[in-house]
């Protein structure tokens, strides 16, 4: 069968994606759609239909890698037509922000391009030396209190808060790359969160990443057919951690409000790990039983389309969270360095415990859980 003959149910969603990419971006939008669908007809970097227990259609790993270029080239172009003159760093964006978000995209991409080249912990090992050297050149980013007492106490000395901040940073990365296949979870959240960033801060960097971020959220949500791969979930997750550890440590926003904007991946990842150590499984081992696919599995029983099930999984979890902060921020509910938000995490949290306790698990995850008890 020829990959690039196209049924009329994918010329139609191919259609309603460029006059979207289009109306909301202009003559960029088309070609990223285009460049989009023809990487998506690729056989290399192909994503297992089964590997996050909610994709059920054949996929790219290579969304995050397009993004990545597409923000690049944007940058460039600028700066050839002399849109951006900023000078003391490449293109605006300090050196060592360089260094977290490609190192951790190449690594990443390694694993995209031949699955499990890597292991599990080289990965981690490598993660944790890319933030370490980003944060020995860029120590201004490590917070020295964020307002909870009792970290507020550990942060205080320069090696624990360095060991903390790496701890997030590293924690984050994973639990982005483990909501990769929801469409429009992560994507949803990184484009929220870059928005809220151009749009408070400026800067061409945070305009490109939201210009790439806001094509593969139209392209991820309708086709379903490419995600971010490790390389844009790494690269992604990494820029945003950065730049919100600069934004706090500057002041322009709040612990509370970032906690709000970034809180699905925050606050999945600490319950990923309570609950695999609970049933006594490796804390970094992963599972499908994710907020995201228990919530995919009671869409499941309402839709018959599989990737409307999914798609409706992921704005409807990333409006919950990213989603009310750049309501919030649009309609300026508080101020963004307010401790106000505080209240709307909390929320949050409850929300959470809510809605993972009453969607039940994964048919999978108890067949999965019920192995390791026998063991």
């Amino acid at each position: 069968m020829n990959k690039f003959l196209l049924s009329e149910k994918d010329l139609i969603k191919l259609s309603i994606m460029m006059l979207l990419a289009v109306g909301f971006f202009g003559l960029k939008g088309l070609v990223a759609m285009i460049l989009m669908q023809w990487v998506t007809r690729q056989s290399f970097a192909a994503d297992a239909v089964d590997k996050h227990g909610i994709a059920e259609v054949p996929a790219s790993r290579l969304g995050g890698v397009m993004i990545l270029i597409g923000s690049t080239a944007m940058i460039l172009l600028a700066v050839i037509s002399g849109a951006e003159t900023r000078t003391g760093a490449p293109f605006g964006i300090p050196i060592y922000a360089w260094v977290g978000m490609s190192g951790c995209a190449l690594m990443g991409l390694v694993e995209d391009i031949r699955n499990d080249t890597l292991k599990p912990r080289y990965r981690l090992l490598g993660k944790v030396l890319v933030f370490l050297v980003v944060f020995i050149g860029w120590p201004e980013l490590v917070p020295s209190e964020i307002g909870i007492v009792g970290l507020d106490s550990l942060l205080a000395y320069r090696g624990s808060a360095l060991l903390l901040t790496i701890i997030f940073c590293v924690g984050f990365l994973n639990s982005a790359n483990m909501a990769d296949g929801a469409n429009g979870l992560m994507p949803g959240i990184f484009f929220a969160a870059f928005l809220i960033f151009y749009l408070e801060y400026g800067g061409l960097g945070f305009q490109a990443l939201m210009t790439g971020c806001g094509l593969f959220l139209i392209f991820n949500v309708i086709s379903g057919r490419l995600f971010l791969g490790d390389a844009g979930a790494y690269g992604l997750a990494s820029g945003v951690a950065l730049a919100g550890l600069f934004f706090y440590k500057q002041g322009i926003f709040s612990a509370p409000f970032l906690a709000v904007l970034l809180a699905y991946p925050c606050i999945e990842i600490l319950v990923s790990m309570a609950r695999r150590a609970l049933i006594g499984r490796s804390v970094f081992l992963p599972d499908n039983d994710h907020l995201h696919n228990r919530v995919h599995q009671f869409f499941k029983r309402q839709f018959k389309s599989a990737n409307m099930a999914n798609s409706l999984t992921g704005l409807s979890i990333a409006g919950a969270t990213a989603g009310v902060a750049l309501v919030g921020y649009l309609g300026a509910w508080w101020p963004v360095t307010g401790t106000e938000w505080l209240g709307v995490f909390i929320g949050q949290c409850a929300i959470y415990g809510v809605v993972f306790t009453q969607a039940g698990s994964p048919i999978s995850d108890i067949e999965s859980a019920a192995v390791v008890q026998s063991d």
